[in-house]
């Protein structure tokens, strides 16, 4: 699996993205970052993955310059200029948008330590989203199965619901109007296609949507959130 990691400079987030995942992912996957105004390593960006005991001999600033024709499983930006700036470069490969702030304004220890931790933090969700694949059935690849879950009523209207923020079974009963057996049928189908992420807390368990689906689904949901106001399922 190929990952690229891009945002404005390659100075920080996507350098530590990068070291950060190859780290944690190992021969599993070739990691790499580039810049779509590439500068330098920030000398506290690569203090602080040191502080983590995380090699970086090998990192160094990128340019995105001849990488739009090269195919990979996965693009993630890290910062909204990039998103807008990339988005449309590799268009058709899977984008996710992630936002992180950067350390380098700060220009801090603390700043860059803290990047470090909530980076290492949303790498390993993305990693166990991506273990969890290898062993379902999901629909990253599979536009027509996708709008094929779309076209049903009630698994829409949870997928609308779930826009707005994670909801329990409980909580997804009382919007549908639906049985609880029913609910979590179509729930436990969403989830194996890949279109939700689920966790136990106590006696309840609670779905949310995977961010890690590509930007063009998750776009399609929310669009379709904003346009259709929810209506109880009467069937």
């Amino acid at each position: 699996m190929h990952i690229l990691f891009v945002c404005t400079a390659n100075s920080a987030r996507s350098l530590i993205a990068e070291a950060l995942l190859q780290q944690l992912a190992g021969d599993r996957m070739h990691v790499s970052s580039a810049g779509t105004e590439p500068t330098t390593a920030h000398p506290r960006a690569l203090a602080a993955l040191q502080r983590r005991g995380i090699a970086t001999d090998n990192l160094r600033s990128k340019s995105l310059d001849g990488l739009a024709d090269t195919q990979f499983d996965y693009v993630i930006s890290l910062c909204d200029r990039a998103r807008k700036e990339c988005q449309p470069l590799f268009r058709g490969q899977n984008f996710i948008s992630w936002d992180f702030p950067d350390p380098v304004a700060a220009d801090t220890d603390a700043a860059f330590d803290k990047t470090v931790h909530e980076l290492s933090e949303r790498i390993r969700m993305f990693l166990l989203i991506q273990d969890k694949r290898d062993t379902t059935k999901h629909l990253f690849n599979a536009p027509t199965d996708f709008f094929k879950v779309m076209a049903d009523p009630l698994r829409l209207q949870m997928l609308l619901l779930l826009h707005r923020g994670e909801l329990c079974v409980c909580d997804l009963v009382d919007a549908t109007g639906m049985s609880q057996p029913k609910v979590s049928r179509h729930l436990a189908q969403l989830r194996e296609y890949g279109l939700l992420l689920d966790r136990k807390d106590s006696r309840w368990v609670y779905y949310r949507l995977n961010p890690a689906m590509p930007d063009w689904m998750a776009k399609i949901i929310a669009t379709t959130a904003e346009y259709n106001p929810m209506k109880r399922t009467t069937s």
